[in-house]
């Protein structure tokens, strides 16, 4: 065996390590075990939040059967990945921890948090234990608190937690952007507006201003003549001075 072997034994265990470290797990291929959550796991790959998953170090997945989530998959794009990104907890929490959970509110960070399009604490969320049931729901103010933990689906042991809840997180929509869509009634009702009298004045306006806008003009045509007869005046004196200097220098010589 010759004196380089080793090392590149070594390299190759090392390569290899750091490639198993780098897929620690796939949420996926997870979820792809247990058909009740398909709905789910397809709409983690749809909205990218699958590979978002992936790349955490320890996560928990709140996920829903496919009889719970069907209202979600009917919503745009952006609100169904904003909805998943806030049932992803960053941090490991298995049934055992679930169990252990006090009858005050835990704050949980959610991977919603870390997109910075959060506001209104929906970035969040809080769970607490109501007799023997636990609860999740959006640390958002308005929010409902009735996701209960069904069970655990899965886990590895640190890295990633599945965990059943009994519907998808409600979160209160106030000034949220995913939302905004929703915004457009409004502004369809603006369409009667011009038959409106308020947004009839503005002719009214541009009329009154355009006599104010002639005035100006007028004004600077009748003190146009004053400055041409400055000027010239201004003119003359100065071709008089240079005449009557000249003919004091004549003088002089």
């Amino acid at each position: 065996m010759s004196p380089m072997s080793s090392p590149i034994v070594a390299l190759f265990l090392t390569f290899f390590l750091l490639l198993s470290a780098a897929d620690a797990f796939n949420i996926t291929k997870i979820l792809g075990s247990f058909s009740d959550y398909s709905t789910f796991n397809d709409l983690l790959t749809q909205t990218g939040v699958a590979s978002e998953i992936n790349d955490k170090k320890s996560v928990t997945v709140l996920v829903v059967s496919n009889s719970q989530i069907s209202g979600l998959s009917s919503q745009p794009k952006d609100t169904i990945k904003k909805m998943l990104s806030i049932h992803v907890v960053l941090d490991y929490y298995d049934k055992a921890k679930v169990d252990k959970v006090p009858s005050k509110p835990l704050t949980l960070t959610t991977l919603y948090q870390q997109s910075g399009k959060a506001e209104n604490q929906q970035g969040f969320l809080t769970m607490i234990r109501v007799g023997k049931q636990v609860s999740f729901g959006s640390a958002a103010p308005g929010s409902s608190h009735d996701s209960i933990f069904v069970k655990q689906v899965t886990t590895q042991p640190y890295d990633i937690s599945v965990l059943e809840i009994s519907n998808v997180i409600n979160v209160a929509i106030t000034s949220s952007p995913s939302y905004a869509p929703n915004a457009s009634p409004p502004r369809k009702a603006l369409a009667p507006g011009p038959n409106k009298s308020p947004l009839a004045s503005p002719p009214k306006t541009t009329r009154s201003d355009i006599p104010a806008a002639d005035a100006p003009s007028t004004t600077t045509d009748s003190d146009a003549p004053d400055n041409t007869s400055a000027a010239s005046i201004a003119s003359a004196s100065a071709i008089l001075f240079i005449f009557a200097s000249a003919c004091f220098m004549l003088t002089m010589i």
